[in-house]
């Protein structure tokens, strides 16, 4: 169990580093309420569990050829571009809804937070580069030592991205139509301003 602990730990320091999913499921729970939030903080569980088993596969060694890297980079960043523009062109009431396409149900959310995230090139890159540089470097305690490790990071993002769920869903109360605009705005600007920022490291 001390893998499991371990990478639940490892993953809970990586969480502090804030990106555009993290800020979308503060968003859904303001807009929408908790259990379209953490709907859509499964979706992205589910896609970062999705990507470290392929890092542990070794996806990590395809990720370390920059065609492949930038490939991923860039074609991700463009689909946040995307993402950010629809935030943008929403309107306040159902911003959320229509920026993500998801005509409001909780699947949506669901669907909406897998497409997010497998839409953030950084998710891959990381867990590929972090992920597979940590395992190749530590020993395990037992022989399902790195299914444990895995398991646990995954349950930091489940556990972090509850945390802002709950977090939005204090503040719902007090968003107004008004404020529900400018926030649709601002999370439209910020992961725009997140993938334009992702392509020049890229590109540097």
């Amino acid at each position: 169990m001390s893998d499991f602990v371990q990478g639940l730990g490892f993953g809970l320091i990586l969480q502090i580093s804030v990106g555009p999913v993290c800020i979308a499921v503060l968003h859904r729970g303001l807009s929408r309420g908790f259990r379209h939030a953490w709907a859509m903080s499964w979706g992205a569980a589910l896609v970062d569990t999705l990507y470290i088993t392929l890092s542990v596969l070794g996806v990590s060694a395809l990720m370390q050829f920059e065609p492949a890297r930038l490939a991923v980079g860039i074609g991700g960043a463009l689909l946040l571009v995307v993402f950010g523009l629809r935030y943008l062109r929403a309107p306040a009431e159902a911003g959320a809804a229509r920026a993500a396409g998801d005509g409001g149900s909780v699947l949506g959310s669901f669907s909406f937070g897998v497409g997010l995230t497998l839409t953030n090139p950084l998710t891959i890159l990381f867990w590929a580069g972090v992920l597979g540089a940590t395992m190749s470097t530590r020993t395990f305690a037992g022989q399902n030592g790195v299914v444990l490790f895995a398991a646990g990071c995954i349950a930091a993002t489940l556990l972090f991205l509850t945390a802002v769920s709950l977090a939005g869903h204090a503040l719902e109360r007090v968003l107004t139509p008004r404020l529900s605009l400018w926030l649709n705005r601002a999370v439209g600007l910020f992961l725009i301003g997140f993938a334009l920022k992702l392509a020049l490291d890229l590109l540097a």
